[in-house]
Formats: structure tokens, sequence, C-alpha cells
């Protein structure tokens, strides 16, 4: 049986819910008016049924976990997943940058200077006054640029993503006879 990719990860998240809702009772509580070894044969024998089925569908999820990654790695989806993470990454360094203070115009920051050099109090420190010239470093075309390099790997970011969806949908993995029949016996397929 062929998955698309993206059916393939839908179809692992449906095993995960399965297999969370396989109830696995190791106690149990026996009255006065139970025959105890039946009531503990059946309840052994429930136990053993679905550890059974826990480890039939863990099995299964892991060998179509290995197929779908193996398909990714072969399609290109892996590489366009790790290109879009760094993008996002980098996106993020570049946030402080193109919302940086620009850089202010070195006449205003020398007259600035020159009026804290040639001030007459020099107790006006002590009143709150800055002792220096607070300024950004970079300038606005630096921040223009930060800011067309973020615009630019959004785009990017934008088409990675329907290549990837592109080719979810058409890459197929083929599942085994093994797995296909657990599956069915469980009502996932």
């Amino acid at each position: 049986m062929k998955l698309t990719l993206r059916k393939a990860s839908a179809l692992q998240n449906s095993i995960q819910d399965a297999i969370k809702n396989i109830d696995i009772k190791t106690n149990i509580l026996i009255n006065e008016f139970q025959d105890s070894a039946t009531v503990l044969s059946a309840a052994n024998a429930d136990v053993v049924k679905n550890d059974a089925r826990r480890d039939a569908l863990t099995k299964a999820l892991y060998t179509i976990r290995a197929q779908v990654g193996n398909a990714n790695a072969t399609a290109g989806v892996a590489d366009r997943l790790s290109e879009a993470a760094y993008i996002d990454k980098r996106i993020g360094h570049l946030q402080s940058l193109v919302g940086a203070e620009v850089q202010a115009e070195t006449a205003v920051i020398a007259g600035k200077l020159d009026k804290l050099r040639n001030r007459k109090d020099d107790n006006a420190h002590y009143y709150g006054r800055e002792e220096g010239v607070q300024t950004g470093v970079l300038t606005q075309a630096q921040v223009d640029a930060f800011k067309a390099t973020q615009r630019d790997l959004k785009k990017r970011k934008q088409k990675l993503n329907d290549e990837v969806l592109e080719l979810n949908v058409r890459t197929e993995v083929e599942l085994a006879d093994d797995v296909v029949a657990t599956l069915n016996a469980e009502g996932l397929l």
C-alpha cells in the first residue's frame, strides 16, 4: 500500500493516539463473590493481548517513521526544512537590527560633544545630565539593507514551504504487508 508523505504523517499521529488509548491494567480488584482464578486469568490475557497490540503498533509507527525519513531525504524535503529553520533563525537575528536606532549625523554628534566639553558647570552631571552622546551605530542604509534581507528571507521561506507541501503530496512511501495488516486490525486504515 502506498501513502503520500502527508498521509503518512497523519497516520503516524493516529497510531500514536491509538497507542496512548490502549489500556494496560496490571492490577485488579477481586471481590468475595468472584472466582479469583477466572478473573485473574482474564485480566492476564487482556494485559498480554493489549501489550502485543501496543508492540505491533509501535513497530508499525517506527517502520513508517523510518520510511518517511528516508523519503524526506531522498526527495529533498529534509534539506528544505533545514534551510527553512535557518531562515527562521536568521529572521529572528535581523529583528533587532531592523528596529535599531539609526546613527545620528556626525555633525550633530560633534556639536553635542563640543557642548559637553565646553560647559562651564562641572557639577551638571550630578543632576541627571548625560556625560556623553547616545546614538545608534547603524546607518539608515544599513538598516534598510537589513529590512530588505529580512523581506527576501520571508519570501524564500514561503517558497520553501510551498515546495515542501508539494513534495509531501507527491512523494510516496510503500507500507509493508505486515504493517498494513496491523493497521487494518486496529481500524487505522
